[in-house]
């Protein structure tokens, strides 16, 4: 596919990165209509395993059940899902949707470094120059006192910090943890069961145990909301990886930022200091340099690959 082509996605992006970024006012929204914060994630997981199922199903691509496999959906699913996910549910009374969204830029970032300590990647100066711009950014939400709403916010932002941390390190780690051969599909299935798996214990435990369907018909829509933008985004996200790269596609991360300013304006009247929009900008540039060193490497890579 030429650089041509894959441009005509760049919709497709932005819509999946809208709907993505709605995940974060959701959570909120589970918080306020009394859902436990695990039995809720818990719940959304279940259902949008059960979907992604039907779907690995039906395009027989289900996932396999031998122990690297099984080892593999256990240990991805705990860090793309089991703790990040009720970690920023947990956080998002607490920080605004906007700032936990903008902390998603870090992702691509993140998992640059971690690949190069892994050596998986090669080291880039466009990379560590991203990566340099993208915490710049951060730091203009933390230090200024007039950064975040309020400043015992800053604490909170910090913990934040460790979901991006955790979805990096899962796209690292998938690497080396992923079977050859392993259809998408069933990597994510297989994760996100694995996931589920994983909260069931942690909830009962935890005493955040309530039986699907919910006393309240908000509850229930809430779950079924973020069961859907799960399900949908991880369909989308295989899919469209195939298709146009990774390196492409790490461009959807600057929608799901978008989106999650324009859900926090609608739905939550969310106004943001001037450090803030500084911050954006930074991440925003750490990440289109960061894009176009990789894409650059890639395309030598792809001229000098065998034909299949």
């Amino acid at each position: 596919m030429t650089d041509k082509n894959k441009f005509l996605f760049i919709p497709i992006l932005a819509v999946i990165g809208v709907i993505y970024s709605a995940l974060f006012p959701v959570n909120k929204m589970s918080g306020e209509y009394g859902l436990p914060y695990i039995g809720y994630v818990f719940w959304f997981s279940l259902l949008a395993t059960l979907v992604l199922i039907i779907v690995a199903a039906l395009k027989k691509e289900l996932p396999s059940l031998t122990w690297p496999h099984i080892r593999a959906y256990l240990i991805l699913g705990i860090i793309a899902v089991a703790f990040p996910v009720p970690l920023l549910t947990f956080l998002s009374s607490k920080i605004p949707v906007s700032i936990i969204t903008l902390l998603l830029v870090l992702v691509p970032l993140l998992t640059y470094v971690m690949s190069y300590f892994l050596r998986i990647e090669k080291f880039r100066l466009s990379g560590m120059i991203g990566v340099l711009l993208g915490l710049s950014g951060m730091l203009f939400v933390l230090i200024p006192e007039t950064a975040l709403p309020t400043p015992d916010m800053v604490g909170w932002v910090l913990l934040a910090l460790l979901g991006p941390l955790c979805f990096a390190s899962c796209n690292a780690f998938v690497v080396i943890l992923r079977p050859a051969g392993t259809p998408s599909l069933a990597m994510a299935t297989g994760m996100s069961a694995g996931a589920t798996v994983l909260l069931a214990p942690v909830m009962l435990a935890s005493g955040q145990t309530f039986v699907f369907p919910a006393a309240t018909l908000d509850g229930n829509l809430v779950i079924l909301y973020a069961a859907a933008i799960t399900a949908a985004t991880t369909v989308a996200w295989f899919t469209l990886v195939r298709i146009t790269g990774p390196v492409f596609f790490s461009q959807f991360n600057y929608f799901i930022v978008l989106g999650g300013f324009g859900w926090g304006y609608v739905l939550e009247n969310e106004r943001h200091s001037f450090w803030v929009w500084i911050a954006t900008a930074l991440a925003f540039a750490g990440l289109a340099i960061f894009t176009r060193g990789a894409k650059s490497r890639e395309a030598p890579e792809q001229a000098t690959a065998p034909a299949e």
